[in-house]
This record gives structure tokens, C-alpha cells and sequence, in this order.
């Protein structure tokens, strides 16, 4: 077996020279955290995550197999640190229990011969068996090289035999997969030829998703996909790197910008992703990035973000590989080069602050593929945090199960258009072959625009435009308010619904058109309008015992051209939100502020902001 795959023993043991330094000595007390309470818990077995299988619990052994990957590297990071003999024994157990797993693919995937499961598995067992090889017998040591052959090596060849989909997907699966086994390959590659092999198949597998990253380094699966998928590539990245001498997969294209996409869509910290599994990914693996990329942006998320939350027994590595992984030299900037309004045009999502590094006021956007995976119905969709909070939200995904993941995948509210901020036609969800796009993006001295095509969400004979301007008070640099213009053609008579969804309180005021969004530290007064005659309320939807969507609705009849217009404002601001349509354009008016568009060739385009709110 090759050694020192992603470290060899003395330079573990080195890291103990760096944790009087700062961020080491945080992540250090972080890892130690996690470490003593993972002794106090029960190991990981296979009689665990099969009970919680049959209790209904979705891919219980990947989530066992992620926590065992991340117990043991953990616990090894600091028993070599430390010289804990009781963090070294409890690796030894939790490598032990598995390796004496029946199965290393999820139940729920019972019908591929290897899966998500089988590659964080062949991970855990690979690494493990490196870090401990001084530490077992050759009897274990040989038990745990046959488990990662026959349970690892052998089922992804039969896997990319029987043409699994995952292979040239573009997909987290295809990273997560094929740079999971093929790491584990690469460790027997010098003495087994099947595992040359699956360390070939492994690297021709991964074109597919690079070519789907893109030269932005957006990921239309969401940040907490891109985290997993991310994270499995450096690592087999790193690997190659030390063992072969070969940076060929740490290079391809996109990665020296992909580090930037996480960042954008977790402002203050807090996900604004959209789609399925919308989290922070703050794994300690990312710091490879850094080591080799030099994106000194992602050291400032990383250690203003990693370690600032509760320790827990389950889940991967965040505080041992950081420790490994984090250049000791890297600059952390107070204020990072983040651009107060970034498009990622590939995957038509986008990103507009008033300020970095901590926006005041913020917006995710967006349009792109709705057929990409974990992709939901939310064409033209957007989501605002004020002062850290999210008032207008995505809901996320619904608790996953075999029906979320089957054909009756769109009966699940959370993935409907009417769930998201966004507009339905004919009471009709937004078509998953949509391919919208981002037509316009532009910043001035006080404001940011963002223009957003459905490009057929609606229909075929429906035309969807959204215009989203965040208007800058130029005094303190902060967001004043966030207007929404909508256009609307549709050739036939329609019900259309403008939909806003917020977890916080909502109050409508005596103009039935206007009120406030009341969170626990932030609100936002907002005004709705139209070009046609409507009615605005506010209902109610249970997505459990303590989440409440609250939807503030706008609904009314469109034949033609039709404009809808929303505001969203930290001040109170006197009198209704204004929506003129003339000759020479739209314009729309609040308070001391004014929007004008004029007509392009196919839109609207925003020619002036007015505003002489007090500073």
C-alpha cells in the first residue's frame, strides 16, 4: 500500500508546533471539543444505521459511513497531536466496526453496486489504515486492505460496468464517487491491478463533472452539494498530488475560482443557496483551496465561519483537516475582494450586497436549468437577509425519502413554484425544462441591478421578466430598500399569483397593500402594486411543528402585458408604492425614492435612480 496519502505520521505529529499560533489554537481547542465528547458517545456499527433504516430513516448508512469518516481522521489529527492513546484506540474501533460492515452501499440504493456510501467509506477505511498502520497488527492491517478491495475497488468496477448513472453525471455523485474510490484506488494501485484500473476509470469519470462546473466555478446543485463534492476532490486531489507528483485535477478548469461560490451565497454566515440541502459547507478540506489557489477570500470565510458553532459526535471533518490542510502562512484580509454584485451567468445565479465582508442588506437570484440536479421549481426566485436575518427565505427540501426522490418529487410543496418567491401563472407550477438566464447586471454609485429571464417557466406563451434594484444610501454605504419589478405578457386570460415567503411575522396595514415583515432582530416594511386590478393576503403553510411559511400573495387576472411591483424597506416610509406606466416607460416610485425603466428590444432596462432619503 502507498503511504503518507494525505499526510504521513511525522507531519501529524509536526502540528503540534502550530497550535499556540492563531486561528490553530481555536481549531485546536475546536477538534479537542469534538473529540472528547465522540469518546463519551457509542461507536458507529451496522446494527445502528440498519435500526434507523427500518425506522425510516433516508441514507442512514451514508450518514453513519460520513461520521465514522470524520470521527476517525479527527480523533487521529489529534491523537497525534496530543499523544491520546484514547483517541487512538477509539479510531482503531470505529476503523474496526467498519470494515466489519456487510455492505458498504446504502439501502437505499440497494440497486447500484457502489454508491455515495461506498466512496466516504473507502475514504475513512483508506486514510485510517495509513495514519494507524504502526498501530495494527498485519492481520488487521491485511482484514482492512481485503474490505476496501471487496467492498470498495470491486464494486465501483461492477459499477461503471453496468453503466451506473452516477459515473459520467453532472452531478455531486460523479465527485463524490469517483474521487472517493478512486483515492482508496490509488492506495493499492502499486500492488493491485484492479485497483489501477478503478484509479483510471476514476479520472476519465470526473471530465464529466468538470466540464459541468464551468470556468465561473458555480455549482447549480447549491452550496451543500458543491461542499460534498468539493471536498472529495481535494482530497483525491491532494493525493495525487503527493503520491504522483500529478496537480492535474487541483488545476482543471474552474477551480481556481470555484472557492469564491460559497462564499457569495452565505452571507453573515447563513445559507442563501437555493435547491435541495441549501447549508454552509465549512469543511476543514477547503483549505486546500488555499494551499493551492491562494484564494485568500476563502481563508477569511473559513476562519471567521468554521469554529464558532457547536461541537457534535456525527458528521464530517471540520477542525482535524483544517488543522492539516490550513496554510500556516495564509493571509486572512479583514476585507475580502468580494464584489457587491457577482453573477455566476453559467448557472444563472447571483449575488448583490451593499457591502463586504458582512452585507447590511443582501439578495440571492435565481434562474439557470431547473432539470439540474436537486434543482427545484423556482424560476426568477430570490431570497433577502436584512442585518443578518432572512426575511424573505427558501424553504428548502422536504425530509428526504424514497418519494421525494421518485416521480412524486413535485408534489412536495417545498419544491413547487408556489413555495418560492417568485410568480405562478394559472395557478400552475413553473415547467422543469425552463432554462432561464441572467439578461442584465450592473452597479452604480447607488444602487445594483440584476434583470432575470424565465425564458418559458411560465408557459410557452408567457413571457417573465424580473428586475431586482437595491438601492444604496451613498452616506453610510448600507441597503435602503429592494424593489422588484415584474413583467408579465401572457396572449391568453390568466390568474397570476406574486408570492413572498417569510419564516418571521407578518402584518398587512390599512391599505391592504402594504405592511411589515417583522424577524427577531430585523424587519422590513414592504408595499405591493400592479398594472391590473388585485387583491394582496396573507396565508399561512404548516412545514412543521416549528417551522410556519408565512406567504404574503398577490393575486389577479392578465391578459397582454401586465407589471407587478414589491418593495422592501428599512425605513417606515410614508405613502403607497407607486407603479406608472407612460409612453416612454415604467416607472416606480417610493417615498423619496424613484426607479425609471425604459423599453430595450426585449425588456426593460433601468436608465435612473432617484433618491434623496436622509443619511
Amino acid at each position: 500500500m502507498r503511504r503518507g496519502i494525505l499526510a504521513t505520521r511525522e507531519e501529524l505529529a509536526a502540528l503540534k508546533d502550530r497550535i499556540n499560533q492563531a486561528p490553530f489554537d481555536a481549531i485546536h481547542e475546536t477538534l479537542n471539543r469534538r473529540c472528547a465528547l465522540i469518546l463519551e458517545s457509542a461507536p458507529v456499527t451496522e446494527a445502528q444505521w440498519r435500526s434507523l433504516w427500518h425506522q425510516g430513516a433516508w441514507s442512514s448508512a451514508l450518514s453513519a459511513a460520513r461520521t465514522t469518516q470524520g470521527r476517525i481522521l479527527d480523533l487521529l489529527v489529534a491523537h497525534h497531536i496530543d499523544d491520546n492513546e484514547a483517541y487512538r484506540d477509539r479510531a482503531i474501533e470505529e476503523l474496526k466496526d467498519l470494515v466489519s460492515w456487510t455492505t458498504w452501499v446504502d439501502p437505499c440504493h440497494a440497486e447500484l453496486s457502489a454508491d455515495l456510501c461506498t466512496a466516504e467509506a473507502a475514504i475513512a477505511a483508506t486514510v485510517g489504515l495509513d495514519w494507524l498502520w504502526d498501530d495494527l497488527t498485519r492481520a488487521d492491517r491485511l482484514r482492512i486492505v481485503k474490505a476496501i478491495k471487496e467492498k470498495a475497488i470491486a464494486p465501483y468496477l461492477q459499477a461503471v460496468k453496468e453503466g451506473s448513472f452516477w459515473y459520467a453525471s453532472c452531478s455531486n455523485w460523479n465527485a463524490v464517487v469517483n474521487a472517493g474510490c478512486g483515492l482508496a484506488a490509488l492506495a493499492l494501485s502499486d500492488e493491485d491491478p484492479s485497483a489501477a484500473e478503478a484509479l483510471q476509470l476514476s479520472r476519465t469519470g470526473l471530465e464529466s463533472f468538470f466540464r459541468a462546473l464551468g470556468r465561473e466555478g458555480g455549482w447549480d446543485e447549491g452550496t451543500g452539494y458543491w461542499g460534498l463534492a468539493m471536498r472529495s476532490l481535494l482530497l483525491f486531489g491532494e493525493a495525487t498530488s503527493r503520491l504522483e507528483d500529478d496537480q492535474s485535477i487541483l488545476h482543471k478548469r474552474g477551480m481556481d475560482a470555484t472557492g469564491l461560490f460559497p462564499i457569495y451565497f452565505t452571507p453573515n454566515g447563513h445559507p442563501a443557496s437555493f435547491g435541495d440541502n441549501p447549508t454552509v459547507p465549512l469543511f476543514g478540506t477547503l483549505y486546500l483551496l488555499i494551499k493551492h489557489m491562494g484564494q485568500n477570500e476563502l481563508t477569511w470565510w473559513l476562519d471567521n465561519y468554521s469554529f464558532r458553532r457547536d461541537v457534535s459526535t456525527s458528521g464530517l471533518s471540520a477542525a482535524g483537516l483544517a488543522l492539516l490542510f490550513r496554510p500556516a502562512d495564509a493571509e486572512c484580509p479583514d476585507k475580502p475582494d468580494l464584489q457587491p454584485l457577482k453573477v455566476f451567468h453559467e448557472i444563472g445565479w447571483a449575488a448583490m450586497a451593499d457591502q463586504w465582508p458582512h452585507p447590511g442588506m443582501y439578495v440571492a437570484c435565481k434562474t439557470g436549468d431547473l432539470g439540474a440536479s436537486h434543482s427545484q421549481h423556482d424560476m426568477n426566485s430570490i431570497q433577502l437577509q436584512v442585518d443578518g436575518e432572512m426575511l424573505l427565505v427558501d424553504l428548502g427540501q422536504a425530509p428526504y425519502s424514497q418519494r421525494y426522490f421518485s416521480e412524486e418529487r413535485g408534489d412536495f410543496y417545498q419544491v413547487q413554484a408556489q413555495a418560492h418567491n417568485t410568480i405562478t401563472v394559472a395557478e400552475s407550477d413553473h415547467r422543469i425544462d425552463a432554462q432561464g438566464c441572467i439578461i442584465e447586471a450592473e452597479t452604480g454609485n447607488n444602487y445594483r441591478w440584476i434583470a432575470m429571464d424565465s425564458a418559458g417557466a411560465c408557459g410557452d406563451d408567457v413571457r417573465f421578466i424580473r428586475h431586482v434594484v437595491m438601492v444604496i444610501n451613498t452616506a453610510s454605504g448600507l441597503g435602503e430598500t429592494v424593489f422588484v419589478l415584474d413583467e408579465l405578457d401572457s396572449d391568453s386570460p390568466e390568474r397570476v399569483d406574486l408570492l413572498w415567503h417569510t419564516l418571521a411575522k407578518t402584518e398587512l396595514d390599512e391599505s391592504g397593500f402594504g405592511g411589515v415583515i417583522r424577524g427577531r432582530k430585523a424587519a422590513v416594511q414592504f408595499a405591493l402594486a400592479s398594472s391590473m386590478k388585485s387583491v394582496v393576503g396573507v396565508d399561512t403553510h404548516k412545514i412543521s411543528h416549528q417551522q410556519v411559511d408565512h406567504v404574503l400573495r398577490l393575486t389577479g387576472g392578465v391578459v397582454g402585458r401586465a407589471y407587478f411591483a414589491s418593495v422592501f424597506a428599512r425605513r417606515k416610509t410614508e405613502g403607497p408604492l407607486e407603479l406608472i406606466e407612460d409612453a416612454e416607460g415604467v416607472t416606480v416610485a417610493f417615498g423619496e425614492t424613484k426607479l425609471r425603466f425604459t423599453p430595450a428590444a426585449r425588456h426593460l432596462r433601468l436608465v435612473s435612480v432617484e433618491s434623496s432619503a436622509p443619511h
